[in-house]
């Protein structure tokens, strides 16, 4: 936390969101939204703490004190540099494509949507 902390405030991190609630899924999405772009993950990159060979688990894990956060392309070598001793990886990148692409743990394609439905499904209300 410390040492993400001073990335920031060296203005390092574009965008961050923590996996508390809903994972690396819900984070991304909400991101996307709120950038209006789009994001590419690759599930086979995520850190585990234990094994896991479902996808969707890996997607939706939540946990405390871990987070999905944004580098420009150009900062990426002083980030790692300044994360070394810290579990961290590269999962994925922002795109233009205005659509969340998720590759799984088998690197097949488990998810590709537009950001504008997803965001759409996000607001609606649950009908029964």
């Amino acid at each position: 936390m410390n040492t993400l902390n001073t990335i920031m405030e060296k203005g390092l991190v574009k965008a961050c969101h923590d996996l508390s609630e809903g994972g690396i899924g819900v984070a991304a999405a909400e991101m996307a939204f709120a950038g209006g772009l789009g994001i590419v993950i690759h599930l086979g990159k995520v850190p585990l703490g234990e094994a896991m060979d479902r996808d969707d688990y890996v997607f939706f894990s939540e946990s405390n004190t871990r987070f999905l956060v944004e580098i420009v392309p150009k900062d990426r070598h002083q980030f790692e540099d300044m994360m070394a001793g810290v579990d961290f990886a590269a999962i994925g990148k922002v795109t233009n494509k205005r659509k969340l692409e998720v590759y799984g743990l088998n690197g097949e394609v488990v998810l590709s949507a537009p950001i504008a439905e997803l965001k759409e499904a996000w607001q609606r209300p649950l009908r029964w």
